[in-house]
């Protein structure tokens, strides 16, 4: 009987091909020589890793051992229980063991923010390369990216703030791809619930919403795009609309399941009456009977591009800032169902 067959190893002649360039260019980017432009070596390097390249490059394999990975995430983050931020952080101390390297976690008090006072852990040297986790004021993002002597990436948001690092959850694409199975199901009155001036996530989730809806030529109702919290508060809280519609699409599962179970004592049925999708796969608040239909972020791919990135950046003096989109999957629960026509 034949042997099982082994998984081929990717080789420089790979990525060279993939990317339509000599293998040449491919030795010198991995090898840290000169011969390539910053831009392409960048471009080399995220493909090597992307394509599972096992080989030695210099400057992230050889020199990634020991480093210090310091973690600032604002305290109103850590008001929930579990906290989706912490479960990044938790991510990510495993993600850099993994590499070898050590973690230290501030908490940001929101004075400090508000001063403009720089975290802790830029002063002294504590650390050699910093991650940013959530969303702070575009100022105080400024202030941390042009004052800190170390490699700075932010995490699960971004400003439009040129040559600089911000990693995200593809919040845009995911609740489109919700927006459109609730279409697809036969719902067209369909209201999103969030503060779209929160969070530049919650933003990203309301626009995939309406370009669902804009492709279908469904005119948007004002009095259905409805508020769950206040601006930049945590706190969640579900009002219904005096005129209910089809469906909800929820910008994070926390409100998904809020929501439910408001529709539920005002005697709606779900899926029955009305249908509800969430978004994150996080902090779900369960109704026995019912499985959120949600979008999956992968915490722990973010987690994981977080910490090589901050590497690649602290070792590579030619490293390119930009915006990284991380991919997630849609969930399906019972939460909506595919109506008659």
């Amino acid at each position: 009987m034949a042997g099982k067959t082994r998984e081929k190893a990717v080789t420089q002649t790979d990525i060279a091909k993939e990317l339509n360039i000599s293998v040449v260019s491919v030795s010198n980017a991995l090898s840290g020589r000169k011969g390539v432009s910053s831009e392409l070596r960048q471009l080399i390097l995220d493909t090597a890793e992307e394509m599972g390249y096992q080989g030695e490059i210099q400057g992230t394999i050889a020199q990634e051992r020991g480093l210090r990975i310091g973690v600032v995430i604002s305290r109103r983050y850590l008001y929930d229980t579990p906290s989706f931020y912490m479960k990044i952080y938790q991510e990510i101390v495993v993600a850099a063991a993994e590499k070898k390297c050590v973690t230290f976690l501030e908490v940001l008090d929101t004075d400090r923010e508000e001063s403009e006072k720089l975290p802790d852990l830029m002063n002294g040297g504590q650390a050699d390369g910093i991650l940013v986790i959530g969303e702070l004021n575009v100022r105080y993002t400024q202030i941390i990216k042009e004052n800190s002597r170390v490699p700075v990436i932010f995490v699960d948001y971004y400003e439009d703030l040129p040559d600089t690092d911000f990693i995200i959850s593809d919040g845009y694409t995911g609740t489109y791809r919700l927006t459109r199975r609730l279409l697809e199901a036969g719902y067209r009155e369909i209201a999103f619930m969030g503060n779209i001036r929160a969070t530049s996530s919650i933003m990203d989730r309301y626009l995939g919403y309406r370009k669902a809806l804009m492709e279908r030529q469904i005119p948007l109702v004002p009095e259905w795009i409805i508020p769950d919290r206040e601006d930049e508060s945590r706190s969640v809280f579900v009002k219904l609309p005096e005129k209910m519609p089809e469906a909800f699409v929820c910008n994070c599962d926390k409100t998904a399941g809020m929501l439910i179970r408001k529709l539920l004592e005002a005697g709606y049925r779900v899926p029955e009456d009305v249908g509800v999708v969430g978004f994150d796969h996080f902090l779900q608040d369960e109704v026995p009977g019912i499985t959120l239909s949600t979008y999956d972020v992968d915490i722990q791919k973010i987690a994981g591009v977080s910490v090589r990135t901050l590497i690649r950046k602290v070792n590579h003096t030619c490293f390119t800032p930009r915006l990284q989109v991380i991919n997630g999957k849609v969930i399906e629960g019972n939460s909506y169902r595919m109506r008659s026509t």
